[in-house]
């Protein structure tokens, strides 16, 4: 029995040779963790070095601008078109309900600071460097928020990700929420105050407790959240794997700007030849100095001696190249445009094009995953408020999901060629690839135009019709 078993694990080991164990490649050990498990082993170190990268290296800093940038631009516009029942909008309602929303969108959240695009900017650079980021729906004049009488009574409150403790897994709750049966979220755990606030003048204690926290309920929360596997109560920063790269590349440019502080004080050496005759006794030279500038010329060198430069070569001969190659290896690892992230826009216009489209698609799920988790809960929950308190009038025989049907437009393709990207954008239209509201709307026309015709194309004058010719008798004989 114990050779047949040998044999089935000899057998099982030589099917597949990742699972042969060597002395120079072993199998990771801890793989078959959840995520949560995983997450909940990581994320204070994670964490910190993504804040501490954020704030200190200015590679790291550029690529989450360039995350806000390609996702959401200045902030993802929402445009109202509740619809009637045969599909048509209702332009009546979507007039009032657009003069409520920009009035609504300058002061949006609970400080009165942020306007909503500022508010959407923040907690998208939030999302990739902490791996999440929360916002809770202030709703209601019994929410206990000082609305003004005249203001629609809903704000909303940005909270990072320290604000809803991982490490709280008190009466059900996980990772600082807890879930139904089914892994639903219903409630969350929130700290009334931040805590990462310790010594800051008028705060009570340096150090809060879970005594300091209020629970609020899963539909007046929305978590955004970074996740490559599911379930996962928490979300996990896109840096995570290129962290390494980061603090290598830094500490490398860090070495660098000291060979470069070292140069500055440049030393020479004076070397001694087999032809050096010495001095005697009677000629000591003592401690010699030599003068050393611009157009300097040193004739008190000894027969035999040289001068040498001490100190290193600037730059490394390799550096550029092995520069170059980690910032393709960081836009590998975050799904970032290399051009854009190295400031490196060498290359032809097929290449630029080429690495526009392939970013344009990942920067599509972010800016979808953004509106689905953030921009449309937000503004729905608005439009609901809007239509309870009366301030907008809902028309008979319009249900509340048609009326706050939206639409949600994201920022605008950059132009690389302008003259063959609209020749192209003509002809796709043309062909009936797209209509023109997605090129409009791609181009980031004023919305205006959006549902506008086309404008009428000028035609070309038809030609001048010819006076007819009187032919006499004599030419029509020899014509025919």
């Amino acid at each position: 029995m114990g050779k047949r078993k040998r044999k089935q694990k000899s057998t099982g080991s030589r099917a597949y040779e990742a699972a042969i164990s060597t002395p120079s490649r072993r199998p990771p050990v801890g793989a078959a963790h959840s995520q949560d498990s995983a997450y909940a082993r990581a994320y204070p170190r994670i964490n910190h070095w993504g804040r501490y990268l954020d704030e200190n290296s200015d590679i790291a800093s550029g690529m989450l601008d360039e995350w806000v940038k390609g996702s959401i631009g200045a902030g993802l516009v929402t445009i109202p078109k509740p619809l009637r029942e045969d599909g048509s909008i209702d332009q009546t309602l979507g007039a009032q309900l657009i003069r409520r929303w920009r009035k609504w969108i300058r002061h949006a959240d609970v400080t009165h600071e942020l306007h909503w695009h500022q508010a959407q900017r923040l907690s998208c650079r939030a999302w990739p460097r902490d791996g999440e980021h929360f916002i809770q729906l202030v709703a209601g004049r019994e929410s206990g928020y000082p609305f003004e009488p005249t203001d629609t009574p809903f704000r909303v409150e940005l909270l990072e990700s320290e604000m809803c403790p991982a490490d709280y897994q008190d009466n059900g709750y996980r990772q600082g929420i807890f879930h139904n049966a089914w892994n639903r979220p219903q409630s969350y755990a929130i700290y009334k105050r931040h805590p990462g606030d310790a010594g800051l003048a008028g705060m009570p204690s340096p150090f809060v407790s879970f005594d300091d926290l209020k629970f609020a309920p899963a539909r007046r929360m929305l978590h955004l959240k970074h996740a490559d596997r599911w379930p996962a109560t928490r979300g996990v920063s896109a840096l995570v794997r290129v962290i390494p790269r980061l603090y290598d590349i830094k500490d490398l440019e860090d070495s660098e700007r000291t060979k470069n502080r070292i140069l500055a004080s440049w030393t020479a050496a004076i070397e001694r030849g087999p032809d050096y005759q010495g001095v005697d006794d009677d000629n000591k030279q003592g401690q010699r100095f030599l003068a050393m500038a611009g157009g300097s010329i040193i004739d008190t060198l000894l027969p035999g001696e040289s001068i040498t430069g001490v100190g290193p070569d600037y730059p490394g001969p390799n550096m550029p190249a092995h520069i170059a190659d980690q910032f393709k290896r960081l836009a590998s690892g975050t799904s970032l445009r290399y051009s854009s992230i190295s400031r490196n826009y060498d290359g032809t216009y097929a290449a630029q094009r080429q690495e526009m489209v392939e970013a344009e698609g990942y920067n599509d799920i972010r800016e979808d995953q953004f509106v689905q988790s953030l921009v449309r809960p937000v503004y729905e929950a608005w439009a609901l408020t809007e239509l309870l308190v009366g301030e907008v009038v809902l028309p008979a025989g319009m249900d509340l999901e048609r009326a706050v049907n939206a639409e949600y437009r994201g920022p605008a393709i950059p132009w690389i060629d302008p003259l063959k990207e609209v020749q192209a954008d003509a002809m796709a239209v043309e062909k009936g690839f797209v209509s023109l509201d997605q090129i409009r709307i791609k181009r980031g026309a004023p919305e205006e135009m959006i549902g506008q015709p086309a404008p009428a194309q000028p035609t070309a004058p038809a030609p001048a019709r010819q006076p007819p010719r009187l032919v006499d008798e004599d030419e029509e004989e020899e014509a025919a």
